[in-house]
């Protein structure tokens, strides 16, 4: 019995020289202006031309769909399905060459005629490597992990590829990486692996955005923050978000008065397919909060 009990304190004293991992955090009194699949408004989305395009604009993150190919290429792409001219086809039944052969910048001529360009006919979808191995650590990505229950594996190899890359655990102003999904156990894969990322979940409110006290401390046990369409967002939201230290991200936001709104009800980034007008935007605002 005595050799039951030493036992069961050892054990227990262990447990207090092992906490539970932390969870990380994300800076205070910072606005995170996050372009959605780079500069999407003025080029093709995903493609290094868009991403560029964001870093010059100002943005703090470079965002990024993340599919695997059937060949287990990590790839920018927003949709799981492309359309070529015989036929649509998922990403995950097709590998990187095959789906060279499919161009996003014609797209983009078409349905954006005012910033259209020959030069896009040309962009091919990016490897997930090729992005990397093209920025480096001179910015920061902010990440989507698309379709995990198709993409099975994204989680490992993200982290892997991010590990290779010497991105993770950075000292700076800003997180180097910031990953997200609408899929709490993926997150939580990623928490497990490397818990020193940032992970938003993210949300689709068909109303006002609500979550109760205990889903808002569930979260908060391996997230960072919440993402959400921007329609559902509300300063009552917000402010409970924030009273379980939560940060929020809504997407996707373009009008300048609806990113000032964000702003001063307390927000803490914004996706956005113009970079240039919430870098503008934000720095107006901070000007009137200096004086």
């Amino acid at each position: 019995m005595k050799k039951m009990l030493l036992l069961l304190l050892l054990l227990s004293s262990l447990g207090c020289m092992n906490p539970a991992v932390e969870r990380s955090l994300l800076p205070e009194d910072e606005f995170l202006v996050i372009a959605h699949r780079g500069a999407s408004a003025y080029a093709p989305g995903h493609t290094i031309t868009a991403y560029e395009m964001a870093v010059q604009m100002g943005a703090d993150y470079i965002e990024l769909d993340l599919h695997m190919t059937k060949d287990g290429k990590l790839v920018a792409l927003h949709d799981s399905v492309v359309t070529f001219p015989e036929a649509e086809q998922a990403v995950a039944d097709i590998t990187l060459n095959e789906l060279q052969l499919y161009s996003p910048g014609k797209d983009f001529n078409e349905e954006n005629p005012r910033y259209a360009s020959p030069s896009y006919a040309n962009l091919r979808v990016v490897e997930l490597e090729d992005i990397l191995v093209h920025f480096g650590d001179s910015v920061n990505y902010y990440i989507e992990m698309k379709s995990p229950d198709t993409n099975i594996g994204i989680e490992e190899e993200l982290v892997r590829q991010l590990r290779a890359h010497d991105l993770l655990n950075k000292q700076g102003r800003l997180p180097s990486i910031i990953i997200q999904s609408f899929n709490s156990d993926s997150l939580k894969k990623v928490f497990a692996m490397e818990p020193s990322i940032p992970l938003i979940k993210l949300y689709t409110f068909k109303q006002k955005a609500h979550l109760s006290k205990k889903e808002l401390q569930d979260l908060k046990q391996y997230a960072s923050g919440i993402g959400l369409n921007v329609d559902s967002v509300t300063k009552k939201f917000v402010d409970a978000t924030h009273k379980e230290g939560l940060d929020v991200h809504p997407f996707t936001v373009n009008d300048e008065e609806t990113i000032r709104t964000l702003i001063k009800i307390g927000a803490d980034g914004v996706f956005t397919d113009t970079p240039d007008s919430a870098v503008r935007v934000e720095g107006e605002e901070s000007s009137k909060d200096a004086k």
